[in-house]
């Protein structure tokens, strides 16, 4: 399966672990990923605040170029990139006078295709795929009680999305069964840690993140699972600050879902950028025999 790959900033820069063991698991499974050519930033999370016509416009430009790629599929892990790419599709498709701006601004045709999706839903929605990665499962991850943590993006705004519930999603609960953990049951899988005020306002990114540390800690959660560079940077880097306003510590190791998936895999933790990590995995993985 060839599908064209859009890294965004962050999987090439500040979540550079989460880049490395996308494209580790990826290629162990057969999904052949074609990196968009000369891709430019999608604009978030900012962008689409200051100018709309500009932002629909950077994401269409990618969205061109993974077109003339002649790719049905654009995958992007990042979950803000994944929605601004998602919502210009969107846009594109519903608002005919937007796409003939975005076209003269482009120099192209304004992309209806291809289809956007993220890493949970390319799992979830080609067929065989799941079952694929249960039966290739070498190193199972038994004992491991996880929080799977979705975030504000990953399945919203519902009519743009598509793909699971909003509210209460269970995609990455069900991959990470299929790898053999058990995954908790918490108030804040779908909620929102903050990042989009991570340089401006940093008092409602510690109370936001601190909020969904709390909640997966009371869980009885070994660590949070992420499929967002933000979310897991966010969790990661400001846990030790979100944890003293509560006065509290959690030592909570927050986890990218293709680590694990690594790890289950077979690879080592040092093949899929488990080293970076602030709040280390590596006692958990190392107690349960992972590492």
């Amino acid at each position: 399966m060839k599908v064209a790959y859009y890294p965004g900033c962050s999987l090439h820069g500040l979540a550079k672990e989460y880049g490395i063991s996308v494209e580790v698991v990826c290629k162990h499974l057969g999904i052949n990923l074609k990196e968009i050519e000369d891709w430019n930033c999608c604009g978030a999370t900012a962008a689409h605040s200051l100018n709309h016509e500009l932002t629909i416009s950077l994401s269409a430009r990618n969205l061109a170029i993974a077109r003339d790629m002649k790719m049905d599929k654009v995958l992007a892990p990042c979950a803000g990139c994944f929605s601004r790419l998602k919502g210009a599709s969107y846009e594109l498709r519903n608002n005919k006078t937007l796409a003939a701006e975005v076209a003269e601004i482009i120099q192209s045709a304004a992309p209806v295709e291809p289809e956007v999706k993220n890493l949970l839903q390319l799992i979830m929605e080609e067929p065989g795929l799941l079952d694929k990665i249960q039966s290739r499962v070498v190193k199972p991850l038994r004992g491991l009680k996880l929080a799977a943590y979705y975030g504000c993006l990953l399945t919203r705004p519902k009519e743009i999305v598509q793909f699971d519930d909003p509210e209460l999603p269970v995609s990455m609960d069900m991959i990470l069964k299929a790898l053999g953990a058990d995954t908790v049951t918490w108030a804040h899988k779908a909620e929102c840690c903050g990042g989009g005020y991570a340089a401006s306002d940093t008092d409602i990114v510690l109370d936001l993140s601190g909020q969904v540390l709390e909640s997966a800690h009371r869980a009885g959660a070994d660590a949070i699972v992420v499929a967002c560079p933000m979310c897991g940077v966010n969790l990661d880097t400001r846990q030790e600050a979100a944890a003293a306003l509560k006065g509290k510590k959690y030592d909570m190791p927050i986890i990218y879902l293709t680590q694990l998936m690594g790890i289950a895999l077979g690879y080592s933790p040092g093949q899929l950028g488990m080293k970076r990590h602030l709040i280390s995995p590596f006692p958990l993985l190392q107690s349960k025999g992972l590492a």
